[in-house]
């Protein structure tokens, strides 16, 4: 154990900062783009109350954006009105890759190479395995083994108690997409440009699929259809059994961004600067939302409302209903309800826990959102970008940052102390 690596009870400033721009209205000057000049008023009545009758909240977040549709939704909450750091855990390099919570243990990777197993209370190492190279790679956690990719071109299967090996699977180049588990196969990408279907029990390969480009971000699976984007520009639909091709949708430039299925469609973004929303049966577009940067960041999707973030330096939230096409032909969101601007560069994907919207910024900050307004509730400050997603677990959130880091912040009872009102 490296229990030096914890610092618990580390508090660092959680300041109600940053711009909100609702629908139809300039967030920091007049002449500010909006991406649909019929934005309605913000008059939203969404309950993120996740919960189905007596239904307690998850206690865990398995693996990328929490489901593997990459929904990016728990009914688990975080904390709402202001956070401190619960412990920060520091490892040799930057952190990339998106935390698993399972079963009282943190799972993450970092670009020293290591994937750690960290306790989830106190901050303490349960353990680490080295790999051979940087790990970028979000960790999934399915049946007590954790799954994981490593730049050395390997996935690797450990036993999620311990860290022991269970197996490994060579690849022909880096991996740096996130595994994606269901029903006893794993489902990941390599920068060889193959999506490769191996067993979980003992990582053999069940089918590969080639495209013309890398794979670099975790596939979504939802009724039997894996949908994977490479940086050929097309996000592709394949059965999940066979591996068999179901349909392509080409975008104008490479896609790193993780699809997200949800009720129908499936969300994608691209280095086209849009968002695309397609049935997810047959790839048709339902509608397109462009931005004024790249769409790296992956959506959260509830109740009807797809929540992203681009290179533009927003964060936005639109319908996920297809509207009316403008003059250029494509159909736009039914509603654009509103953005969150200033940020840098956004290539978190945020996390939506009840009716809050954590996001990490390329400015070194952790922002919670209302769901429904956009409006900061607190935001947390670090020594380096996020481009880590955030994981939501009882109570706290669970965050990489490029300062090596590995952050757990929980809801605060001191408000001097934590936050800094504008």
């Amino acid at each position: 154990m490296r229990d030096e690596r914890a610092r618990r009870g580390f508090l660092r400033t959680a300041a109600v900062v940053g711009t909100v721009g609702l629908a139809g209205c300039a967030a920091e000057s007049d002449d500010s783009p909006n991406p649909d000049d019929e934005s309605p008023d913000l008059d939203l009545d969404l309950e993120f109350d996740g919960s189905d009758g007596d239904e307690e909240p998850p206690d865990a977040w398995p693996s990328f954006q929490f489901d593997t549709g990459n929904t990016g939704f728990t009914a688990a909450s975080g904390p709402i009105d202001r956070a401190e750091t619960r412990w920060e855990f520091t490892t040799g390099s930057a952190v990339y890759s998106s935390p698993a919570v399972v079963d009282g243990l943190v799972y993450v990777g970092s670009s020293d190479g290591h994937l750690y197993a960290i306790d989830a209370d106190s901050g303490d190492e349960e353990w680490a395995y080295r790999t051979g190279d940087d790990v970028s790679s979000s960790p999934a956690v399915a049946d007590d083994t954790v799954v994981v990719g490593s730049h050395d071109g390997t996935v690797y299967a450990f036993a999620a108690d311990s860290g022991d090996e269970e197996w490994t699977f060579q690849t022909g180049e880096m991996v740096a997409s996130s595994p994606t588990i269901v029903d006893g196969t794993v489902y990941i990408g390599s920068n060889d440009g193959s999506l490769y279907a191996l067993s979980l029990e003992e990582g053999e390969e069940e089918w590969a699929v080639d495209t013309a480009g890398s794979i670099q971000r975790a596939p979504a699976i939802a009724d039997g259809t894996a949908y994977v984007g490479s940086t050929d520009g097309h996000l592709y639909a394949v059965d999940a059994d066979s591996g068999d091709e179901e349909w392509a949708f080409e975008t104008d430039d490479w896609i790193q961004s993780r699809p997200t299925v949800a009720d129908g469609a499936v969300y994608v973004g691209s280095n086209d600067d849009s968002l695309y929303a397609l049935e997810a049966d047959s790839g048709d577009l339902r509608w397109e939302f462009p931005t004024e940067g790249s769409v790296t960041s992956s959506p959260a999707v509830a109740d009807g409302v797809v929540f992203f973030g681009s290179y533009d330096t927003r964060v936005y939230a639109v319908s996920a209903a297809a509207g009316d096409a403008p003059a250029d032909g494509n159909p736009r969101p039914e509603s654009f309800y509103w953005y969150h601007t200033g940020f840098f560069e956004v290539r978190s994907s945020p996390a939506l826990a009840g009716d809050t919207l954590y996001v990490g910024n390329e400015d070194g900050t952790l922002t919670a959102l209302e769901a429904e307004t956009g409006d900061t509730r607190w935001q947390f400050s670090g020594e380096n970008w996020v481009a880590s997603s955030p994981a939501v677990v009882d109570g706290a959130v669970y965050v990489g940052s490029g300062d090596g880091s590995v952050y757990a912040l929980e809801e605060s009872g001191s408000e001097e102390a934590n936050t800094e009102e504008e």
